[in-house]
Formats: structure tokens, C-alpha cells, sequence
């Protein structure tokens, strides 16, 4: 992709590509807007691949995250696992919100997979 053509591109409500994917990205720290934010983008941007991109990537953290929760309720271990798991998407969150309003496309490693089982292509 194009550096520069991702900032002039337009996205939802008219915002720039760039700036739309970092909202998504940043919702990820919210309770409820993590899971809702990027399903709206879903929704509503249906052209721009670069948003849709982090818009599924951002949910697919998510379910890793409910997953993750559910293994805190059944297992002791699930404890130590939840927190390390969480830590980890959040750095590689912060990454990928940084990246998107730099215009550069960064890919969570292992959650392309997760993506592709959760979105028909």
C-alpha cells in the first residue's frame, strides 16, 4: 500500500482511512466499545480494505480475550493465562493503534488465522 494514499483516502463519516483505523484500534481499551466499535466499521465501511483490516483485527483480539476469560473461570491456571495473554494484546494493540495512524498496516502475528475462521472471504 501507498503511505500517502491512505491518509487522503476517505473512510466513515468522512474521516481519513488512517485516522478511522485508529479509532477502531484505540477501542480496544474500552469495555464495550471494543467489540461494538469494530463491528460498526464492519458494517458501515464496506470499500476501504485498510480499515476493514484493523476493524477485523481488533475483534478477533477480542474473541481471544473472551476465550481467554472463559479459561479464567474454568481453570486456576486460567488466571496466569488470562493476564499474560491480555498483556500481550495490549502491547501488540498499542502497535497496531500507533501503526494505523502512521498509515502503516501491521498484522498481529497468529490472528490472520483466527480472522480467516471468523470472516468469509
Amino acid at each position: 500500500m501507498d503511505n500517502n494514499r491512505i491518509s487522503e483516502q476517505k473512510s466513515i463519516a468522512g474521516l481519513r482511512a488512517n485516522a478511522a483505523a485508529f479509532l477502531v484500534n484505540l477501542s480496544f481499551f474500552t469495555i464495550i466499545g471494543g467489540l461494538i466499535v469494530p463491528i460498526f466499521a464492519l458494517i458501515l465501511e464496506d470499500k476501504n480494505s485498510f480499515v476493514r483490516s484493523y476493524a477485523k483485527q481488533t475483534m478477533a483480539i477480542w474473541v481471544l480475550l473472551i476465550v481467554s476469560g472463559v479459561l479464567n473461570f474454568i481453570i486456576i491456571i486460567g488466571n496466569i493465562l488470562y493476564f499474560i495473554i491480555f498483556i500481550v494484546l495490549a502491547i501488540l494493540q498499542i502497535i497496531a493503534t500507533i501503526s494505523s495512524i502512521l498509515e502503516k498496516e501491521f498484522k498481529i502475528p497468529y490472528v490472520e488465522k483466527i480472522i480467516n475462521l471468523l470472516f468469509l472471504h
